[in-house]
Formats: structure tokens, C-alpha cells, sequence
């Protein structure tokens, strides 16, 4: 299913191609690494860089789930599809666990926050 979309979507002309997020080959790495080429190309360039502002940290978190949705069923993708969609995008949860090391005694932690409701 959803590579039927990404498919259709570059078919159709709706994902730019800077966009890097859910596409094969392409992450938040690859954007990472094009955001820093074009500084080095500007820098080389002697262009003037005033300031740098990067948050990919909340890229895709970002993204109201509501318009994600009409704009699918405006792009032509409805029934089985948005309903999978849709059912994905509702009551998702999520939480973030770090595990750590310190490097002189070796000991590992494990820390994990609370379970929150997007």
C-alpha cells in the first residue's frame, strides 16, 4: 500500500524532490547532507551566510494529521487506502528510550519517558 502511494505521488508530480523524509533512498540524513552542500557551495561561492537555523528534529512530527488526510482525498487516494490512513493516524502513541553507556565503568542505563498521546 505504501508504496502504491510514493509511487503515485512522484507519478504525480506531488513531492517535490527535496523532499526526504519517507522516500526511498532519501532520510533525514540525506537532507542533512544536501543542507550542508549548499553551505559549502555557498561558502565556496564567496556568498554571504547571515545565519543557519536547522531543526529536522521535529520534521515529521510536525505535521497535522487532519490536513495530511484531506489532502490525500483531494490527491485522489479514498477508500480502503485513507481508511488505512486514517486508522494509522488515529490514537497513535509514542515514547522515546535512551540507552546509555558510560564509557569509564562501563555501566549502562536504560531511560525511558512517559507514554504520550499525539
Amino acid at each position: 500500500m505504501y508504496s502504491r502511494l510514493l509511487s503515485f505521488l512522484t507519478k504525480n508530480g506531488i513531492l517535490n524532490d527535496a523532499q526526504h523524509g519517507f522516500r526511498e533512498g532519501k532520510s533525514t540524513e540525506t537532507a542533512i547532507h544536501a543542507f550542508l552542500e549548499n553551505i559549502q557551495e555557498a561558502i565556496e561561492k564567496k556568498k554571504h551566510l547571515i545565519r543557519i537555523f536547522l531543526d529536522l528534529s521535529k520534521a515529521y512530527d510536525v505535521l497535522e494529521h487532519k490536513i495530511l488526510l484531506f489532502k490525500l482525498n483531494t490527491y485522489g487516494v479514498r477508500g480502503l487506502m485513507n481508511q488505512r490512513f486514517t486508522s494509522y493516524l488515529s490514537n497513535r502513541k509514542q515514547y522515546v528510550e535512551i540507552n546509555y553507556m558510560e564509557n569509564t565503568s562501563r555501566l549502562s542505563e536504560k531511560y525511558k519517558s512517559s507514554l504520550k498521546e499525539l
